[in-house]
């Protein structure tokens, strides 16, 4: 049943449902189900956030209608992933490409969220036939088509998660493109300005021009306030940024096993 134009990194995703469909499910149901779906019974497929809906022909003249429910990610976590698949080329290049490596799902895991249902009951699937099996065929036959479909268009999964594909690839490739801190080497070995000391103002006598300013009185031992004082408050600019810096070398240090694996895996197909 799989396309013959669908992703081949992304036949893991109809894999991985159809077999939770065949493992938590009704076996007759399931099998008649399998049936419909390679009849063409299922028709009209759409995905949205946290609903994906079509309409699946049985005994009677009208088609009954099924939706298939899952729990949608919240902004927060959809921008987290972002930047996490973005920094990394190996992943944006993949996901922009419109591929979908299972190693996206480790990253997922990594950052404690969920790409895919770990069992059927994690899904919520209702069709408007009499038959109050769980699932009846008709919902497995529409969730095996499902399963194609997502694994032909990947980014239908983004969607059926609560993220458009337009924002999260926007998100994508703002993170790709976002460079990194450059040092400036001029600016490196330049004399630094010595802290809290105001350059005085040039003299109105010309004659004053040579001699030197009264110095400050030094502290006195156990003095802090007053050192404290003449050395300046401490720089606070630039708090953020260092935070947001440590935490995206975090992340990094925690998706490096799955960034090697992934990026072997593709010079090894070449």
């Amino acid at each position: 049943m799989t396309g013959a134009g669908a992703p081949q990194s992304a036949g893991w995703v109809a894999r991985r449902l159809r077999e939770l469909l065949e493992r938590d499910g009704d076996a007759v149901r399931v099998r008649r189900g399998r049936i419909l779906a390679a009849q063409g019974a299922v028709s009209a497929v759409k995905v949205a956030a946290g609903e994906a809906t079509a309409l699946v022909r049985g005994s009677r003249a009208r088609p009954y209608r099924v939706s298939v429910i899952t729990p949608v990610l919240g902004g927060q976590e959809w921008r987290t992933l972002a930047r996490a698949l973005g920094t990394q080329p190996v992943f944006g290049a993949a996901l922009l490409a419109g591929a979908f490596p299972p190693e996206v799902e480790r990253v997922f895991g990594v950052l404690g969220l969920r790409l895919l249902p770990e069992r059927l009951g994690d899904l919520v699937l209702n069709c408007s036939c009499p038959d109050w099996g769980d699932p009846c065929k008709h919902a497995a036959a529409a969730l095996y088509v499902l399963a194609e479909t997502l694994a032909g268009d990947p980014m239908l999964l983004a969607e059926w998660l609560g993220r458009p594909r337009g924002e999260l690839l926007a998100e994508l490739r703002r993170h790709a493109r976002a460079p990194r801190a450059v040092v400036d080497g001029a600016a490196a070995l330049a004399e630094p300005d010595p802290p809290g000391v105001a350059e005085p103002d040039m003299p109105s006598e010309p004659a004053a021009f040579w001699r030197a300013p009264a110095l400050p009185e030094p502290p006195e031992p156990g003095d802090t306030g007053r050192a404290a004082a003449l050395a300046g408050p401490p720089p606070a600019a630039g708090a953020a940024e260092a935070a947001g810096a440590e935490e995206a070398a975090d992340l990094a240090e925690l998706l490096a096993p799955l960034y090697e694996r992934l990026a072997d895996t593709g010079h090894r197909g070449r």
